[in-house]
């Protein structure tokens, strides 16, 4: 399987279907789906659309090896901006990616997100020459608020929505390269 990044603990790569029973170990986590703003997933067949989606047509959908086991245990996603945050001032006529990213509870407070982060922040800004990173959370999700803060991520909309009946708000940070 072709490697994407390489960092001392994690191997980032395309999702393959030897992966599928280590996505299920952390995706069908009820926390975890909260805190993706996603449905639950009560059963492998609901968390099968979602696997194949990363696998299959996410373009840019990596999976989290963990070196020490070898194991799945995340995924980071790299997309274009949505048009209703790359229209915002200062981010018009910037060349930017969105990060999206989720780690097994089991594997966080590790600094692996971290690590993971840090090496596709260098790779997208020294690479791919883009101006910025954008990445957003929900106002509940705490953990992914402060890792965006750490690595320098500043706050610049608050977005409200509502999806499937539910008030949502989401935090919508941008890096700017160095």
């Amino acid at each position: 399987m072709a490697i994407f990044l390489e960092t001392n603990r994690l191997i980032l790569r395309k999702f393959c279907e030897e992966d599928f029973e280590d996505f299920c170990a952390f995706a069908m986590d009820n926390e975890m789906c909260r805190m993706m703003g996603r449905a639950l997933m009560p059963n492998t067949e609901a968390a099968r659309w979602n696997f194949n989606w990363l696998k299959d047509k996410e373009e840019r959908g990596y999976a989290l090896v963990y070196k020490e086991n070898n194991r799945v245990i995340g995924n980071l996603t790299i997309t274009s901006v949505m048009e209703e945050v790359a229209s915002m001032e200062p981010l018009v006529c910037q060349k930017g990616k969105s990060l999206s990213f989720s780690i097994g509870r089991q594997y966080q407070r590790r600094g692996l997100m971290e690590e993971a982060m840090r090496a596709v922040i260098h790779h997208l800004f020294y690479t791919e020459g883009v101006d910025y990173i954008h990445c957003s959370c929900y106002s509940f999700n705490a953990p992914s608020r402060e890792l965006q803060k750490k690595l320098g991520f500043q706050h610049i909309a608050t977005l409200q929505f509502t999806e499937d009946g539910q008030e949502l708000t989401s935090e919508e940070n941008v890096l700017w390269r160095p």
